[in-house]
């Protein structure tokens, strides 16, 4: 653990003054509130801190409720960890609990982590919530990880167990306490990390597991990071599924060669097995080394490894990964998250947005906000576009009989809309795929009924895989939209085969006047604005992803095509042959009128006024490679995707 200051540790008695937090308005991308303290309400410095969130999975109709909780500072009372739940994505929050040591009545004062058992543990249920955390005394006497668990999603909490005790909290040798616990279900078991001082004659701080099969009994302490010299602190892991029977587990090592606590990670084919994996630092592409609080979180879109997102605690920008973790291949991505002790990530069901979580810096001089932000990681689906979908398996596409939804040779075209679940809506003239009788069994039959909004049956998860095929999985139930051969289209748990997975072909565009807009080439780069500029005449280039304003555009309708304008700077694409440039808007010039020709996903977008083309100057691959307009020649670098994301 990164030495921190526990002189404001006189806290906190919450109850229902967390409560009185007014509902926080997301948006897109930039920072959202979910909870502000106040020094009227008795908080003080830093009032919240080491904030952590999930999306429900297995919970049925409150699968996409996003839940969260964090520490809190009061100038009175036993700290407690506040839960608070959202049903729309970020965009509203509402107080729901608060988690309360009822062991030793000290508090659960530091490290909070919330989790959702994805299958049984024991007597408990798939579904079932869990907290754990640090209950410590006033005096710092003593540290204590604790279990409680919750079967109404978050509205009342009961004790598990006590995972294990640890001494005085301080950092200093030889104090011995234990810090930072990380949960994660695998294989029946139900594994906790964390940081573990005890040991301290050989190691000032390790890395550490133990392992329950109900919860409440625990196995022996199995090391996970240990280095030999005594000053060495590994510390902080948070740990993700990859793909190919692998796990990552990213740490900072503190007492490193180098100094300071960058960030280290190992990946393991077994995540009780990490001691034996090799160690690699992260370094990114622009030479920058991420220091301190490492979180790990992966999606199964972005390519055939799929994309390891890690946020950190020295800097905003993200960690990102496509290469299964290549050491090589670290690049930095710009966040529009607030900075932050510890954030945490978490995956949307579009499996292309990550919600980053902070409670701001520990020991600042000031109340700090619990707040989130969404960056977009990976291409996705063009939100309001038409689409058929070809089962893998069959080849046939999903189609529609009356009311039934059958495959057919030719299939039916489905529109697939963003709803505020962050799930989709997949309808065909109007009517949405919904399960017969919202039933949540295998094998129950898919048909067409009218939309009802909010309805979690008639909402699903499209998220691509990394061989570039979607799986369909519906909100409510969880089960996956199955088909076998020619028979009728079903649901059905997960079993990894070709029947699940579906080819997404895009055949018609939504309406490009409303939202916000990526343009992607073949080479994989996006159109952008560089730096973000907003002075006119700035030359438009090309970057490798598309999660800020100026990699975004609008598209307003112009007299035979559209302008296409920046949405950081306003201005307008404009032929300034050979440069593609930005200018304010002149609606008598031809030069910033633009058509977009559709073949399939890719569009050619040609200028009115000279006939040329949107190009990269002589192909390049390269991030900032300058867009200039030339003849069509049909290359990669001519062929773009427009998406709107939202």
């Amino acid at each position: 653990m990164v030495s921190r200051s526990f002189k404001v540790l006189l806290v906190f008695a919450v109850v229902a003054l967390l409560g009185l937090s007014p509902a926080a308005t997301a948006q897109t991308s930039g920072p959202t509130t979910i909870f502000k303290p106040t020094a009227a309400a008795g908080y003080v410095d830093p009032g919240v801190m080491y904030a952590r969130s999930i999306t429900l999975h297995h919970n049925g109709e409150a699968n996409g409720t996003v839940v969260s909780t964090f520490e809190v500072y009061r100038n009175a009372g036993a700290p407690v960890f506040p839960v608070y739940r959202s049903g729309d994505a970020g965009k509203s929050w509402t107080y729901v609990s608060q988690v309360t040591d009822t062991v030793n009545g000290y508090g659960l004062r530091w490290n909070p982590e919330i989790y959702e058992l994805p299958a049984p543990l024991g007597t408990l249920p798939a579904g079932t919530l869990l907290v754990s955390g640090l209950s410590v005394p006033a005096d710092l006497s003593s540290t204590e990880i604790l279990l409680y668990a919750s079967t109404d999603i978050g509205k009342t909490w009961k004790l598990l167990s006590s995972v294990a005790k640890g001494g005085a909290a301080s950092v200093a040798d030889p104090n011995t306490p234990i810090w930072e616990p990380v949960l994660l279900m695998h294989d029946g078991k139900l594994i906790v990390y964390y940081s573990d001082q005890r040991d301290n004659a050989k190691h000032s701080q390790k890395l550490v597991h133990q392992v329950t099969t109900n919860g409440r009994t625990w196995g022996p302490v199995t090391d996970d990071v240990a280095y030999p010299a005594q000053r060495a602190r590994p510390g902080m892991a948070t740990v993700a599924q990859l793909p190919g029977g692998r796990w990552i587990m990213t740490y900072e090592y503190c007492g490193a060669p180098q100094g300071s606590c960058p960030v280290y990670y190992k990946i393991a084919t077994d995540p009780e097995k990490f001691l034996q994996a090799e160690d690699q630092q992260i370094i990114l592409d622009d030479g920058t080394k991420p220091c301190c609080q490492p979180f790990v979180v992966w999606t199964p879109a972005g390519g055939p490894q799929g994309t390891i997102v890690v946020s950190d605690g020295g800097q905003t920008a993200l960690a990102v990964n496509t290469a299964g973790g290549d050491p090589a291949q670290w690049r930095s991505q710009a966040s529009n998250a607030p900075g932050g002790y510890s954030r945490g990530l978490m995956v949307l069901p579009d499996g292309v947005t990550v919600m980053s979580v902070t409670g701001g810096y520990h020991d600042s001089t000031y109340l700090n906000t619990v707040e989130f932000a969404l960056d977009h990681v990976a291409p996705g689906l063009s939100n309001g576009a038409t689409y058929t979908l070809t089962n893998e398996q069959s080849g046939l596409n999903l189609g529609v009989t009356g009311t039934s939804v059958v495959q057919q040779s030719t299939g039916a075209p489905w529109v697939l809309t963003r709803q505020p679940s962050g799930y989709f809506t997949v309808a065909d003239a109007g009517r949405v795929l919904s399960v017969v009788g919202a039933s949540t069994l295998d094998g129950a039959w898919l048909e067409l009924r009218t939309p009802a909004p909010g309805s979690a049956t008639q909402e699903w998860a499209v998220a691509q895989q990394p061989d570039g095929t979607f799986e369909l999985v519906n909100r409510k139930s969880g089960k996956l939209l199955t088909a076998w051969s020619t028979a009728p289209v079903t649901q059905g748990p997960d079993t990894g085969g070709r029947h699940q997975r579906w080819t997404l072909h895009q055949t018609a565009r939504p309406d490009l006047t409303t939202g916000d807009f990526t343009i992607r080439n073949a080479l994989g780069r996006y159109l952008e604005i560089p730096g973000g500029s907003t002075a006119p005449g700035t030359q438009a280039d090309q970057w490798w992803y598309a999660n800020q304003p100026w990699h975004l555009w609008h598209f307003a309708a112009a007299d035979g095509g559209y302008r296409i304008l920046n949405a950081k700077s306003g201005l307008a694409l404009t032929d300034t042959h050979p440069a593609i440039t930005q200018a304010a808007v002149d609606t008598g010039n031809a030069q910033q009128v633009w058509t977009v020709a559709s073949g399939g996903d890719r569009t050619v977008i040609r200028n009115v006024g000279s006939g040329r083309v949107v190009t990269i100057a002589n192909g390049s691959p390269s991030d900032l490679a300058k867009a200039v307009s030339w003849a069509e020649l049909g290359t990669p670098d001519q062929a773009w995707t427009v998406r709107r994301i939202n």
